[in-house]
């Protein structure tokens, strides 16, 4: 057969497959890298999710722009197919792709095109290890997860905020849990995995920070209105300020955390009457001091 007739035949198969503008049928798609998944296909939706690197996802609508809807074990949502690839052992990806011609250097070639892209090509070889930490709402690493690669996130969307009980660290990654957004204290880093975080924390992070190598101490003091830093307490990072009138006469035992210095003072306006200074922990105040703490200073 020579190659006019060869290119004809090719072009004939062609035109008989038919053409569509979006996958139709679920097919196994895999995320190449730690990948955002948004509530809408583009990226000025909001971030519901984020797919580490080599989950498998079904991918049940592509759209001409490049943009997928995929379910998976987690928040459903709508991901850029750039970051997509087909997964160990997928077949086609469905009876609405179609095939498209194109005369290179060795001839003609066929491709897959499910849109306007063209298909997942190989399965890639093993995903090297990403620096990043995953969030589990249950235990030991149950339940809603989602993932954040190294970056500062001041605040946490609905779906996430005060619901971390469990942190699964990768690579070199660590992280700074912190109970208030823009990282306000009471903070906590995290080195090492954990199975379940302490009561301080638990379903209470609403921002934290992924980060490798060292971090800088926070520096933050915590007033507690039982002994032994138990009942309510009240946390406060670097600065002066007065605290609420709720909490007048309530501290009676402090922690002070990250190489803080602390100075309580009894009167609302810092500096009156002088002031207590505190460079660690004391499970309970002197009888001058216990229930008078109004305002404070941290450095």
């Amino acid at each position: 057969m020579d190659m006019t007739r060869n290119l004809k035949l090719l072009l004939a198969v062609a035109i008989l497959i038919p053409a569509s503008a979006t996958i139709a049928a679920a097919t196994d798609a895999m995320a190449t890298t730690a990948l955002n998944v948004r509530s809408g296909p583009s990226s000025a939706y909001g971030v519901v999710d984020v797919l580490t690197p080599g989950e498998v996802v079904d991918a049940t609508n592509c759209q001409p722009n490049g943009w997928c809807h995929i379910t998976h074990p987690g928040p459903d949502g709508w991901v850029s197919s750039s970051f997509l690839t087909a997964a160990p052992g997928a077949g086609s990806p469905g009876p609405d792709c179609r095939f498209e011609l194109s005369l290179g250097p060795g001839g003609p070639q066929f491709n897959i095109v499910c849109g306007d892209g063209p298909a997942p090509g190989p399965a890639p070889g093993p995903t090297p290890a990403t620096n990043r930490a995953c969030f589990f709402d249950g235990p030991n690493f149950t339940g809603q997860n989602f993932c954040r690669t190294v970056g500062l996130y001041s605040s946490l969307p609905p779906i996430s905020n005060d619901r971390i009980t469990s942190v699964q660290l990768h690579g070199s990654a660590k992280v700074r849990l912190c109970e208030h957004n823009n990282m306000g204290p009471f903070c906590r880093d995290v080195v090492t995995s954990v199975g379940q975080l302490g009561g301080f924390l638990n379903n209470k992070v609403s921002s934290l920070r992924v980060y490798t190598g060292g971090l800088a101490p926070k520096k933050q003091v915590c007033l507690f209105d039982g002994p032994n830093y138990t009942g309510q307490y009240l946390c406060y990072g670097v600065g002066t300020r007065t605290l609420p009138a709720s909490a007048f006469n309530k501290a009676t035992s402090v922690r002070v955390m990250g190489g803080a210095m602390a100075r309580l003072s009894k009167s609302p306006t810092y500096g009156i009457g002088g002031a207590l200074p505190l460079s660690s922990n004391v499970a309970t105040l002197p009888a001058l001091w216990n229930n008078q703490t109004k305002s404070l200073r941290v450095q």
